[in-house]
């Protein structure tokens, strides 16, 4: 039976799946990712398919890391309060400093170690400073990869030191009739009409909702695509330059890209990137969609105001 990891990944992230595939086969990969996104389980499962390839794609390594029961992998959460009374887990510095044997020990089934860190946003200065000097000095070829919601709650030594990869669920309609394919068509061209109108901080953005985009996301389909290529198009402007244009989900737009990279700093549009991001959670509540949108145009046009 194959491990629901693996399951989950290959469905879910299939191009960042083949993505990383290329990079392992090309001895490409690089040695500390800082994989951004909603759906802390959804990055966990690609994070173990990413050891579980990089360590050995076969059953018994397959089932070994799903039991956290490999040798060569380690993942690791932050810890739930001592009192037992609260449910927000911390990185705490002495948990850290516990992996200690783990970070100076070389591999022993495989040709390199690989480390999970998961929640690295509630790392504070103390326990990433801590984390940061195993990661300076390997003991031997390591992978490390942190997960994170928000790219901008990261510590900047951590981001700084990391190749970041926004890694967002590949969700596609579940139907291809000819109307589903129209409205692709006429959808996409709105989606980044409004997505400029957010970027320029113009009020016809907040209009824009209720105009155009309300009436014609009352599918949840539609709307998970639609906020699918939302996430998309923040992720581009974060990274544009970084890549080359051809990996850019939407490399038409390589001008609107160029003009907020000449505009804003990186910080702003990062912190613009996060707006949309943090929409994952409403989405789960019974917020309405139109509020929301009109949310993400107001904290957009205050986090490239700062």
């Amino acid at each position: 039976m194959t491990p629901e990891f693996i399951t989950i990944a290959e469905k879910v992230y299939p191009n960042q799946i083949a993505h990383f595939k290329q990079l392992i086969a090309t001895n490409q990969l690089s040695h500390l990712y800082l994989f951004v996104g909603p759906s802390q389980p959804e990055k966990l499962a690609f994070s173990r398919y990413l050891a579980w390839l990089v360590t050995g794609a076969d059953a018994r390594h397959a089932i070994r890391i799903l039991a956290d029961d490999h040798p060569d992998v380690k993942i690791t959460q932050p810890s739930l309060p001592k009192s037992g009374t609260g449910t927000k887990r911390t990185w705490k510095v002495d948990q850290i400093r516990a992996l200690k044997p783990e970070f100076v020990t070389v591999a022993q089934e495989s040709q390199r170690k690989v480390f999970v860190f998961d929640a690295v946003e509630t790392l504070q200065a103390e326990s990433g400073n801590a984390l940061l000097k195993f990661i300076e000095e390997p003991a031997g070829p390591q992978l490390m990869i942190m997960l994170a919601e928000n790219l901008n709650d990261v510590l900047p030594t951590i981001r700084s030191r990391a190749q970041i990869v926004q890694l967002l669920p590949e969700v596609a309609l579940t139907t291809n009739t000819e109307a589903d394919d129209q409205w692709r068509k006429t959808m996409q061209p709105v989606l980044f009409k409004w997505f400029e109108l957010m970027m320029q901080r113009r009020i016809e953005a907040f209009v824009y909702v209720q105009s155009q985009l309300v009436d014609a996301l009352k599918e949840a389909t539609h709307q998970r695509l639609f906020l699918t290529w939302l996430h998309e198009l923040s992720r581009d402007t974060v990274v544009y330059g970084q890549i080359p244009d051809e990996r850019l989900h939407f490399p038409t737009l390589v001008g609107l890209y160029k003009t907020l990279a000449q505009h804003y700093r990186p910080d702003q549009l990062v912190r613009a990137s996060d707006v949309i991001f943090a929409d994952d959670r409403l989405s789960q509540t019974n917020v309405s969609l139109q509020t929301r949108f009109e949310k993400i145009v107001l904290e957009i046009a205050m986090a490239l105001g700062e």
